[in-house]
């Protein structure tokens, strides 16, 4: 059967040229979209540029302050002119550069952090309330073993320094650092920063908590100088250095995201700022107490402090996973609960160091080797506790 032929109108029959009002319109659509396509994917483009240098640098981070470690022994004269900067006083209170670069570093961490999940841990509070507590106590209980072992070495000003030390290492809040290193691990996100969180807004009661505690375990004027941090400078600084720039970034981050469309592209370069800041102050802190092992190296001191930084943050890991498996909470709460017991803000208690007691440089030294160590244990301690499962244990997020 012969299909009947297709009649054609005659606009089928030829096609209409455009005119050149549509033709000059259209390639001004074309540029426009050109034009749009160009100013969308330029900073698409350098926004991914900049993600990947964030990423590589920050995978690079232990190196990277490895180098400004050694800046600081063979050029320290910049970072003491620095920390000799102030930025105010508030009563009988000084605010040093150092200070306000901490401040900056928490204020960054409270901005880019996913508050908006954080009253989710309220239903359930029970890791949150253990994690805080770990982190508070915990570094007395080792503390004490430390001052115990410590009587015995032959240099009390050395004994003294390292456990001076230790003790403004104990009384900080939890890192920021542990949120990546727990999510890496599958432990709880929200649980993690919830206990960076919970124990920064904290720190005006548990920073003096810490210190009066560590007070008690030293000798001599060592333990004077804890005391009078912990009643004078510890809540002071807490407040202005951690608590509020925390507080402040939280509020920030939750107003960006409300009135637009949040802090997502603008991320990669506040994370490289964050960095230098970072990085910035590793350098600031390390001058001084570097310089004088430089010019008078000790290597049996040095040996002291890296082990038992070393111990102490081992012991604070293995102790926050042996405490969560016991009370068989989840096993991402575990984890999380772990990095909050062995990762503590080393930069806060270098900076309480260097501005509070810079008549006792060799104290910098055991929070130095911490700072370092708790980000090489945090690596491996992800690789094991992330392996371990007890059987019937729950593997809920």
């Amino acid at each position: 059967m012969r299909s009947s032929p297709v009649r054609r109108s005659p606009a089928h029959a030829s096609p209409q040229q455009p005119s050149a009002q549509q033709l000059s319109a259209g390639q001004s659509s074309a540029e426009q979209l050109s034009a749009g396509q160009s100013s969308a994917g330029h900073p698409a483009v350098v926004d991914g540029v900049l993600a990947r240098l964030g990423g590589a640098l920050q995978r690079q981070l232990l190196w990277i302050m490895v180098g400004m470690y050694v800046l600081a022994a063979v050029l320290p004269e910049p970072g003491e002119a620095l920390r000799r900067v102030s930025l105010g006083h508030v009563g009988a209170v000084g605010f040093p550069l150092p200070a306000g670069l901490l401040a900056l570093i928490v204020f960054t961490a409270g901005l880019t952090a996913r508050a908006e999940q954080l009253p989710r841990l309220l239903r359930r509070p029970g890791p949150l309330l253990l994690g805080i507590l770990t982190n508070a106590l915990l570094p007395t209980l080792l503390l004490a073993a430390a001052s115990v072992a410590a009587a015995g070495w032959h240099n009390q000003k050395e004994a003294q320094s390292l456990l001076v030390g230790l003790a403004l290492i104990g009384a900080m809040p939890v890192a920021a650092g542990a949120t990546v290193f727990a999510q890496g691990s599958d432990g709880n996100a929200t649980l993690t920063l919830g206990l960076v969180v919970g124990s920064t807004l904290l720190s005006p009661l548990t920073i003096p908590l810490g210190l009066h505690l560590g007070g008690f375990l030293t000798a001599g004027d060592y333990a004077t100088d804890l005391h009078a941090i912990a009643r004078t400078a510890s809540s002071v600084f807490a407040v202005l250095a951690v608590v509020l720039p925390c507080a402040s970034g939280l509020l920030a981050g939750q107003v960006a995201a409300r009135v637009g469309r949040g802090l997502t592209p603008a991320l990669p370069v506040i994370r490289l700022l964050n960095l230098g800041v970072v990085v910035s102050l590793s350098y600031t802190n390390a001058c001084g107490a570097l310089g004088q092992v430089l010019a008078r190296p000790d290597p049996d001191f040095l040996v002291l402090v890296t082990v038992a930084a070393g111990l102490m943050c081992g012991c604070s890991f293995l102790t926050g996973w042996v405490i969560a498996n016991r009370l068989r909470i989840p096993r991402s709460d575990a984890i999380a609960v772990t990095y909050a017991s062995g990762m503590n803000n080393s930069s806060a208690s270098a900076v309480v160091a260097a501005t509070r007691i810079p008549d006792h440089p060799l104290v910098l030294l055991p929070i130095l080797a911490y700072s370092l160590l708790q980000k090489v244990l945090a690596g491996s301690v992800g690789r094991l506790v992330g392996a371990a499962d007890s059987p019937g244990r729950s593997r809920r997020r």
